[in-house]
């Protein structure tokens, strides 16, 4: 068993049907001190996956619903960075090259050494660490965010964001000074315009300004401002926050 240390724990996520195969190596990784969640399917894997944060999926390729190719493919073309290892029982090389060409990282054939699937994971967690852009790479007021591991803070304040909600938060930032047209929105965050209902943006954008809201102070009011028929603009007041009454029509 991994001993104790100060270090954070890596979040993972599994994706595998087969619980006699996914049960050994959660209990395993959860031995070397990760945290895994597994999802049994590949529609259930890709709501994991763009609703929390992870630092590295573990994805089967055959699965049922959404296979794992097309999975892996789902979630690079809405944005997903996380690097992705591929179980597969398939060896020949053209389905290893189907894989990573579909955006995997890297390849483990099943049956796999244990000890293999956790030498590859810890390489795949250390270029990705070593990739990673400086931490608090936007600021915004006291807002700021964390890019190597998709944390927004306001001040001393942590913010849970899911994962299209960070991205929004990050895109509202990178056109701090002008309006944010929601083509950019479905275009950058779901990968295309015509992947993505009106509903669905406004929702996300709801629940940041809900979030947003739980940590402002009396010294420093965030705001993501509707402009009608064009997009979203982020603002930031550093005057105490207008009356919750003249805030109420600043809705989608």
């Amino acid at each position: 068993m991994k001993l104790p240390t100060d270090e954070p724990s890596s979040r993972l996520l599994l994706v595998e049907d087969e619980l006699i195969l996914a049960l050994p190596i959660i209990r395993g990784l959860e031995e070397e001190g990760y945290t895994v969640d597994l999802a049994k399917n590949g529609v259930e894997g890709e709501d994991f996956a763009m609703s929390e944060n992870y630092d590295a999926m573990l994805i089967d390729w055959g699965l049922p619903l959404l296979d794992g190719r097309s999975l892996i493919q789902r979630l690079r073309r809405q944005g997903c960075v996380v690097p992705i290892i591929m179980l597969t029982a398939r060896r020949d090389v053209k389905h290893k090259v189907s894989g990573l060409d579909a955006g995997a990282d890297d390849y483990v054939s099943k049956p796999f050494s244990y000890e293999e699937l956790l030498a590859r994971l810890r390489a795949l967690l250390r270029r990705s660490t070593s990739a990673a852009i400086p931490t608090h790479s936007h600021a915004f007021g006291d807002l700021t965010l964390d890019a190597t591991r998709n944390q927004a803070f306001v001040g001393d304040a942590s913010l849970t964001l899911r994962t299209k909600e960070y991205k929004l938060l990050e895109l509202l930032l990178e056109y701090r000074d002008r309006v944010l047209p929601r083509s950019i929105i479905a275009q950058r965050i779901w990968g295309s315009v015509l992947e993505v209902t009106d509903n669905a943006i406004d929702v996300t954008v709801s629940g940041l300004r809900n979030k947003l809201s739980e940590v402002q102070s009396e010294d420093h009011f965030l705001a993501i401002e509707t402009i009608r028929g064009v997009g979203y603009i982020i603002k930031h007041d550093n005057q105490v926050p207008p009356p919750q009454s003249q805030r109420a029509g600043n809705h989608d």
